[in-house]
């Protein structure tokens, strides 16, 4: 376990009257929590520690302590030294052009460009070829064409268009922008460094070589590439980053078991307090919004400070099995805060019988009053009865049941804890700058609340709790085009590592366990792939069909290991 350390205390609020009804008392947390003040609890800002504190406080005024675990995060990366001139012309950074968030520096002479569209290969598409000493110009954006149906999803991402750039020579990529500014440097989606230079420039820095309109549209009414040498261009470019660390706060709180025989068994209640700041990343409010609070009442507040009121419940009444409540943070960079608990768990992992993850809950419908109770590792049976505890009025969604993913739940499920996740559904304010608190239902979260506390109290009392199903943890495949032919059944680790690809275990009866793979080993090449991390693995499965073998290497603690798999379908 890493060290538990203190928080700042930030008097930023005076904490809720305790003799206020449910619904009264998340209203007033959620309005401090959404607030602008709080400035969209970002990760890396210090207004995530601010909402941590608010936390904290309100366990200490329920005489409850709550521990602080920290874990480093990549918050910011800035521009340490730049020069750069394009045939001839000086660069501007941050007006001409900019550094992606996850790029290598750089230090190229003389590189010539080569225009590749948006850097793909799939069915009769290909972007790609000999790019040897080059820098690739892509377009950032890829459009919804039928040339690309080919295609999978993944690989439209840009990180994965990167790695294959460098896989066919490319020294440079150039991501073209559609407006008259490169992208801010900003700490991107996904991988936090790429092992290539990647910069962003826009149209107009562009314009005298290429006219990337006319190319965009060619590639759309074509269906074909359109690559081709920039004439009379060649690229000098030096730059160095600098990616500055902050340590993110998760928060967990005790309520000890009143039964002698069942109180060593947890069962966790949790929810993110983290979300998108000022929007630098991830808003889906377009370039409007970037700059703007997104205050994230729902995406997470009403999570936040729902397991807060059902921590108010249990201390008052307390379970025959502890429940420990959990405040993530980093969930929307990629379940960081969750996978790090795990990882160095509060609790002894084994112990954690059962994990609740409520992640927006704040928007049920009052035409519609619908809730969706997924969950990944539950037996459908345990599900089922979560259901009936539904209050009057509210029905089920569609999902209810389903294994859904994309939040803290899958962190647990990972490690063979059964799950729930409660879940209001999506709407048109999610990651916006309009997810505010007069937006949310509270008579409705007043209702859910009351259904979690039943719900845990179960847990918590029963004789024995559901048992990991793995069957209920295989996430559904969702129709995704060109899917996955084979399934190796790894359980991903959602922290980078700098060797490879982490894995926090296996799935029962699949590929991955037959070839003595276990928790904890870094997957480094499956077969002719070199693997640095999710992307390149998933890459490397695209290329296999059941039937086929592969040898997989992996390290356990540093020592290299392999062996040879008969891939199987899913």
């Amino acid at each position: 376990m890493r060290a538990l350390l203190p928080l700042l205390t930030l008097s930023l609020a005076a904490q809720v009257p305790a003799g206020r009804t449910a619904e009264d008392r998340m209203r007033a947390d959620l309005t401090f929590l959404a607030s602008p003040a709080l400035e969209g609890r970002g990760n890396g800002s210090p207004k995530l520690d601010a909402a941590a504190d608010y936390v904290v406080r309100s366990y200490q005024a329920l005489g409850l302590k709550a521990e602080v675990q920290r874990f480093p995060f990549i918050a910011r990366i800035k521009r340490a030294t730049f020069a750069g001139t394009l045939a001839g012309r000086p660069l501007v950074p941050g007006k001409d052009i900019e550094a992606v968030g996850f790029s290598a520096d750089a230090d190229l002479k003389a590189v010539p460009l080569r225009f590749v569209g948006y850097g793909m290969k799939g069915g009769d598409y290909d972007d790609l070829g000999d790019l040897k000493g080059q820098a690739a110009v892509i377009f950032r954006k890829v459009p919804n064409l039928p040339a690309f149906s080919a295609i999978r999803r993944m690989e439209t991402s840009l990180p994965v268009r990167i790695q294959k750039l460098q896989a066919a020579g490319a020294v440079l990529v150039i991501v073209a922008e559609e407006g008259d500014a490169p992208a801010p440097l900003t700490r991107e989606e996904g991988p936090t460094l790429v092992g290539l230079p990647t910069v962003s420039m826009p149209g107009a820095t562009l314009a005298p070589l290429l006219d990337l309109p006319a190319l965009r549209v060619r590639i759309a009414e074509t269906g074909k590439a359109q690559t081709a040498p920039v004439q009379g261009a060649t690229l000098d470019l030096a730059f160095t980053l600098r990616r500055e660390e902050a340590q993110l706060p998760n928060l967990t709180v005790r309520i000890p078991g009143t039964d002698s025989k069942l109180k060593d068994e947890c069962i966790v209640v949790g929810a993110h307090m983290d979300h998108l700041g000022l929007g630098e990343r991830h808003s889906l409010g377009g370039s409007a919004a970037r700059g703007q609070v997104h205050p994230g009442a729902d995406d997470n507040g009403s999570g936040t400070v729902m397991v807060m009121e059902v921590a108010r419940h249990f201390k008052a009444h307390p379970a025959a099995r502890t429940i420990v409540f959990l405040h993530f943070s980093g969930e929307e960079e990629g379940l960081l805060g969750s996978a790090e608990w795990v990882k160095h768990p509060a609790v002894p992992l084994a112990s954690v019988k059962f994990m609740v993850n409520l992640d927006m809950v704040g928007r049920l419908d009052p035409d519609k009053p619908t809730l969706n109770i997924s969950g990944l590792g539950a037996p459908k049976a345990a599900v089922e009865r979560a259901g009936t505890m539904a209050p009057a009025g509210v029905k089920l969604g569609a999902e209810s049941g389903v294994a859904v993913g994309g939040s803290d739940h899958m962190s647990f499920s990972a490690a063979r804890i059964p799950t729930f996740f409660f879940f209001t559904g999506l709407h048109g304010d999610y990651h916006r700058p309009s997810d505010t608190p007069d937006r949310i239902n509270y008579p409705a979260m007043g209702k859910v609340e009351e259904m979690v506390e039943k719900v845990v109290q179960d847990l918590a009392d029963a004789k024995a709790v559901p048992a990991f199903d793995p069957e209920t943890a295989k996430m559904a495949q969702g129709g995704e085009r060109n899917a996955l032919q084979v399934y190796f059944g790894i359980l991903p680790d959602f922290a980078e590592d700098p060797k490879g690809f982490r894995i926090s275990g296996t799935m029962a009866g699949t590929t991955s366990e037959a070839v003595g793979l276990k928790a904890g080993d870094v997957i480094i090449q499956f077969g002719d792939v070199t693997v640095k991390n999710i992307y390149d693995y998933m890459a490397a499965l695209g290329k296999f069909k059941p039937g086929d073998k592969a040898v997989v290497k992996w390290l356990r603690a540093g020592v290299e290991m392999q062996a040879e798999a008969t891939l199987k379908g899913r």
